[in-house]
């Protein structure tokens, strides 16, 4: 929620005229968990990102997308940027509910989480990634960017690593203007 690359979309998206919303996980942050421990929490995140589990963080997920879809009429569509974990959060709420329009992916861990989930998603889909990404390799983006359907743009930003620094307007920009572009179809 308050990374580099979050907090600028946040800022940018706003000066742009869309409202914004950032949300930390449950256990994450100050964010209440059933988990109290510091252990337990870390072995429930860690069940969840890597056993597959994160059936908490989608309905975490939908139920910020039901917070912010009440806060205004929405008669101009929702957009969902997700940024690492939770360009896959972000991705499976995105593309099976009516209620958002596109939907925009940054760092998307492509080889660590399987996408068949979008298989079936004819919404237009913005992915944006870099050359030197812990979280995923340019050849398992690519493998995994023809895997989705149509109606998607792959956007590399050059000399960049997972954290972006210093890119952050730059991918701000590029999202924002991605939604405007969505907007006018």
């Amino acid at each position: 929620m308050n990374n580099n690359v979050i907090t600028g979309l946040a800022k940018i998206s706003a000066d742009m005229g869309f409202l914004s919303l950032r949300f930390n996980y449950r256990g994450v942050g100050n964010s209440d968990c059933y988990e109290k421990d510091i252990a337990q929490k870390y072995q429930y995140w860690d069940a969840s990102l890597y056993d597959g589990n994160y059936s908490d963080a989608v309905a975490d997920t939908r139920s910020a997308l039901a917070f912010l879809s009440a806060q205004t009429d929405a008669k101009n569509g929702v957009f969902i940027a997700g940024y690492s974990f939770v360009a896959v959060m972000g991705s499976i709420v995105g593309s099976d509910t009516g209620l958002v329009n596109a939907f925009a992916s940054i760092s998307m861990p492509f080889g660590v989480y399987s996408v068949r989930f979008l298989s079936g998603c004819k919404k237009v889909k913005l992915f944006i990634y870099s050359q030197k990404d812990f979280a995923t390799t340019v050849d398992d983006t690519l493998k995994g960017f023809t895997q989705i359907p149509s109606q998607k743009i792959l956007e590399l930003i050059e000399n960049s690593d997972h954290f972006y620094r210093k890119q952050e307007t730059l991918i701000a920009h590029k999202v924002c203007a991605f939604f405007l572009e969505c907007l006018k179809a």
